[in-house]
């Protein structure tokens, strides 16, 4: 069913454009550190991401928060966590933050929302203002010198009481072959050349710990092997955003296009023979 369901999202036509608002409002276009482009299939790759972590965490929304009166997702993509919130509580009101917003889907729900605003430069709220913030997987888009300044940014926003959940991967591999190291030393070689650390993550419960907080920490393995806990979506959503990133890859580490994608062809099969899976980790506290 959520192939069939993906494959009708491909054909869609793209959202039409919505209209910047907010204090820092952004200009239009790709956040600077942001290495994939905004395209259709880009947006069916974080659907793909999205029912994924659903198989494997059981929840999209790890914070015991019961009524929120006021919902915030940063680098809301698509737009689809922020769906599934609606659905769960029908009475919030929903913000979706981006820095370009041409990959949210429309319609929205309703009471929701779009700002289009640059993270990295601030963001265009007052204090104490939201009850649930949540952000997921935006560890290659913020540099690790800025997550110190993100965060406090987060907490100013989200009221006492408030909770605030991230979810990202952390690069860390389990049952790793010589193909997966490879390419995860060329894609950790393309993210330094934007100030990225995808491990960055792991200071998470320490950073929130240090900001007042009692952090919960899950962390978790991202199956690329098999079929269950959401192998096949993980295993597509991977290889689609490495194969994008293709020319790139090649480029910075001095390699041909070829050898790039033999090599990233290759790399199922030895997902599957070494049963290899990729970690993440899900943090999320309550603002004193």
């Amino acid at each position: 069913m959520i192939w069939t369901w993906l494959t009708h999202l491909l054909g869609a036509a793209s959202p039409p454009a919505v209209a910047a608002t907010g204090a820092n409002a952004a200009g239009p276009g790709p956040a600077e550190t942001y290495a994939l482009p905004r395209s259709r299939r880009e947006q069916a790759r974080l659907e793909l991401q999205h029912f994924a972590l659903r198989q494997l965490l059981g929840t999209h929304f790890l914070a015991p928060i019961e009524q929120p009166g006021v919902i915030l997702d940063v680098g809301s993509g698509t737009g689809v966590w922020l769906r599934e919130a609606a659905r769960r509580w029908p009475h919030a009101r929903l913000v979706a933050l981006d820095k370009d917003l041409s990959l949210l889907r429309q319609p929205l729900p309703p009471r929701c929302q779009p700002v289009q605003a640059d993270l990295l430069a601030g963001l265009p709220f007052p204090e104490a203002h939201f009850d649930y913030v949540h952000q997921r997987f935006l560890a290659t888009a913020i540099p690790l010198t800025a997550w110190p300044g993100i965060l406090d940014d987060l907490l100013r926003i989200t009221r006492p009481g408030g909770w605030l959940e991230l979810i990202e991967a952390t690069g860390d591999t389990c049952n790793e072959g010589a193909l997966h190291q490879q390419v995860r030393a060329w894609f950790s070689a393309l993210l330094e050349r934007r100030g990225l650390r995808l491990d960055a993550a792991l200071n998470l419960p320490h950073w929130l710990h240090e900001r007042g907080l009692q952090p919960h920490t899950l962390r978790f393995q991202m199956p690329l092997f098999g079929r269950r806990q959401g192998a096949p979506l993980f295993r597509e959503d991977i290889l689609s955003a490495l194969r994008t990133l293709g020319p790139q890859l090649a480029a910075v580490n001095h390699l041909s296009r070829e050898q790039v994608a033999e090599t990233l062809a290759a790399l199922p099969q030895e997902w599957e023979r070494l049963r290899t899976s990729s970690g993440g980790i899900a943090v999320w506290g309550r603002k004193p």
